[in-house]
Order: structure tokens, then sequence, then C-alpha cells
């Protein structure tokens, strides 16, 4: 029997979220059938799904129902779950049909999303707005006593462009748009522009994830919030486990997939408005967009800024609820691992073949498995993507790649250019889910597969590419 039933509808909607006209959009809405009652919570104001709460160890069964005019089926991103629950693009429903997930909750506690993932309509899926954060908690996290509810804040950044009459635009299909990836010129925060939510002085726990199709941030912090990240695409803050890799103070600017970060807000009498602002495109900066060496030349800067309000109070009794000492210690989550220097090898080229985007020269073909993407389960590969650059065209583009099925590491990052502004901001150490691999270079990733067997996906996740064909199965035995 499950701990947690619950049932997830996606169906057509309307939101405010530009002054006059409501927005039409895609939704999904959930709710409880069974388990804790603060399993699901809404975000005020938002059109994203309903953010759901899930402890490792738990059983979950989910009811997820399609009420759009099209086919659809939901992938739990970063989560480790049978074949059947994964929500691989050849087990869609039509509309009006419900789809069953069961699985138990094995990952550790981080951040995690849910999506579409219908093979070619996901971007447009997705860009209609359905979304969803899905957080897991456990024992090891509880007992570091982070900053919790008005503390921790939750921040999705996607870029979404209008109409005059407030109705989404998205591309028509043309073939630029799809090998570029659709850019919005609006940056919306948890679907609202410019929100602005005033905070306590003290540390703050910051969740940030780029749910956007296409477009790469970075982020630009206040000068006097202290920032340091405790955690990638998944875990969270500990001390760094032996071998772990240690993480400063957090940059100025850096590149988000999604992360987890504290921040602390000093005292005073600031009333800076803000909690991540968006904004429409500013042109060329010196941001990534519009750099030639970045992959995305010509792209309007869009820039995320941090500037929470603050409110005088700087008591030590609010400062220890807000942040314990040992979680102030700038760290990313390391397990215990070792790489293995007899894992097999397998490299992958990331290129642009005739009117698509490849991996491995190969594109998607529905139940196509080729026999180096065939693994045992609990198995340990290495595996490099290497992101080339055709010399006939000269396309290039920066490519998240995302596996299905397990967390990963990455072992090393070689090649690029030295003067490409993304780099500064990456980091690389923890666990991740999806790897930023820029134009020229090659990046190595270690992963155990997961213990399921059944066929899962590995793709980049500019979703215009992977509609295009920029995704391949693996199969594990």
């Amino acid at each position: 029997m499950p701990d947690v039933e619950l049932q997830l509808t996606a169906a057509p909607d309307e939101v405010s979220v530009l002054p006059g006209a409501p927005t039409r959009v895609w939704r999904f809405a959930g709710r409880m059938v069974k388990g804790p009652a603060d399993t699901l919570q809404i975000l005020p104001g938002s059109y994203l799904g309903p953010v759901i709460h899930l402890r490792r160890g738990q059983r979950v069964r989910i009811h997820f129902a399609n009420q759009l005019a099209e086919d659809s089926i939901v992938h739990w991103h970063g989560m480790d779950v049978p074949e059947n629950a994964d929500g691989h693009p050849r087990r869609v429903i039509r509309p009006g049909r419900e789809y069953v997930y069961d699985f138990e909750v094995i990952n550790r506690a981080g951040t995690y999303w849910y999506h579409p993932h219908p093979h070619m309509r996901t971007g447009a899926q997705v860009y209609q707005r359905l979304a969803g954060l899905l957080l897991v908690r456990d024992a090891e996290e509880d007992a570091l006593a982070l900053p919790s509810g008005e503390a921790e804040l939750l921040c999705v950044l996607q870029d979404r462009r209008f109409d005059a009459r407030n109705q989404l635009v998205f591309h028509g299909g043309t073939m630029m748009e799809m090998m570029n990836g659709f850019l919005g010129d609006e940056v919306l925060v948890n679907g609202q522009p410019q929100p602005t939510k005033e905070v306590d002085a003290g540390w703050h726990r910051v969740r940030v994830l780029n749910g956007s199709n296409a477009r790469i941030y970075k982020l630009a912090w206040g000068g006097d919030v202290q920032m340091a990240v405790i955690g990638g695409d998944g875990g969270h803050g500990t001390p760094a486990a032996p071998a772990g890799a240690h993480a400063g103070a957090w940059p100025a600017r850096g590149c988000i997939s999604g992360s987890q970060w504290l921040c602390r807000r000093h005292g005073g009498t600031s009333r800076q408005p803000g909690v991540c602002r968006g904004g429409r495109g500013r042109g060329r900066d010196d941001g990534h967009n519009g750099r030639p060496d970045d992959g995305h030349e010509g792209r309007p800067l869009e820039r995320a800024e941090w500037n929470p309000a603050a409110r005088d109070d700087t008591s030590h009794a609010r400062q220890e609820r807000l942040g314990p000492p040992r979680a102030r210690t700038p760290v990313l989550i390391d397990a215990a691992w070792s790489t293995r220097a007899d894992a097999p090898i397998r490299r992958v080229p990331l290129s642009f073949q005739p009117m698509a985007w490849s991996l491995g020269g190969r594109t998607f073909v529905m139940g196509e498995v080729a026999s180096e993407e065939t693994v045992a389960a609990c198995s340990t590969h290495l595996w490099e993507f290497i992101n080339l650059t055709n010399q006939m065209i000269g396309m290039q583009a920066a490519h998240p790649i995302h596996l299905h099925g397990r967390q990963f590491r990455v072992v090393g990052r070689t090649g690029g250019r030295a003067t490409n502004t993304l780099r500064a901001g990456l980091v690389d150490a923890g666990w991740k889910d999806t790897v930023l691999v820029l134009p020229g270079e090659t990046v190595r990733v270690q992963v155990t597969f997961t213990r399921h067997p059944g066929l899962y996906l590995y793709h980049c996740h500019i979703l215009e590419h992977e509609d295009m064909g920029m995704m391949r199965n693996f199969r594990v035995t």
C-alpha cells in the first residue's frame, strides 16, 4: 500500500500574469488522496503545478489524468524510479486517459521537478506552463536543521514571450528556432514578472530551478548578500564526506540548472525590492548570451537579480533559527565515492548532422538501442560528452545533457575556450542529473546506473534540441 497517493491532472486554464487580459495556459493541478497533509504546496499566485514534498523511503502512487487535447506523459526529473514510472515518451496517454505511477522514493534529499515528456512536444507542453517542483527530504537533511518555513525560498526561472493580448507566443517549428532553442523576452519567477518578498535578516535556504526551454542564466547577487553553494541538482548541505569537494563563497555570477544556496542578508534598514527579479531582454552585456564563444551568438542577455528586502532584525535567536552554525560553512554535499580506473569509457560526440543535432551520430528512434547503449543494472561507467563544432556551417551550442535514472558525478572538464564567460560560474562538484557541455569541451561523468531494468533516456535539455531528435535510449539489463 502506498504511503502517499495523489491525483495530478494536466488541463487548460487561465491565469493572470501581466496586467490586463488573463493568459491561456496548460497547468498541473493536484489533489491528495492519502498521506501527510503537507505533501502538496501551492505557490501563491503561480501557474506552476503544486510543489510535491516527499520523503526518502515513502511508497508513492500518482494518478496522472490527461485533460489536454493531445497526448502527454509526466517525467520525474532527477528521480531514480522504475522504467514504467519514468515517463518515457512511448508511454504517452491519449486525452481523457489516466496513467498510474508507483514507485519508492530512494533518492537522497534534494531539489527535483516534474514536467511532460512526449516526443516532439516536450518543449511546447513545458512552455505552456506544465511543470512543478518535487522536493525530497530525509533524516540526513533533518539533522542539519537548515533554514525552513519562510526562510526556505523557492525560485523557478522561466522565460516567455507574450503578444499584445497577453497570450503566449511560441515558435512555429522553424529550423532556426529549433536549432538555437526558443527564447522568451520576459523572465518570470514562479510564473510572475518581478515578484518581491520581504525577508528577515539572517540565513536563508534558496532553491533555484531553471525551468526554461533553452535559456542559460547567470545570476547576479546584491553586494551585501553572502552566498554559499550547498547542493547541485541533487543533494543538500553537509560537511563534505571523504574524497568530497568543497565550494567556497558563491561568486557574483553563476550558471544554474537546479541548485541550492544558503544566503544571508545582513541587518539594517534597507528595503530593496525583489526576491528573484526577472525582466525583459536588455541586449548584449558581459553575460553569456550574445557571445559567440558561449555558443549563443546574438541572443539577448537575461539576468536574474537577487535583492531580498531585509527587516531590521539581527537578534541572536533569529540568526540561530534561520541558520545553524554548521550549515553556514560554504560546503557542497558529497557522498563517499571514488573514481574507478577500470570503469568502461564511452565517448558520445555532440554534433550537428544535416538538419538535426545528434548524440553519437544518431538521433532518436522510439525503441532503438545501440549495443554501446546497453548497460548492466548497478554497473559503473564513465561517459564522455564531446561538444563538436560543425566545420562546414560553424554550428555550435552549449548542450545541457540530462541522464534519466540516476544522479552522476562530473570527473573531468577539458577543452573549450578559457575566455568563455560561463565557465567561472560552473559548479561541477556534488551530485548532478544534468551537466552543461560548452562548445569545444569534453566533459567526463561517472554514473552508477539504476538498479531498475528497462529503457531510459539521455538527451539535451534544450527542449527544442530534444524534440528534434537530440535524445537516445539506453537499456539497463
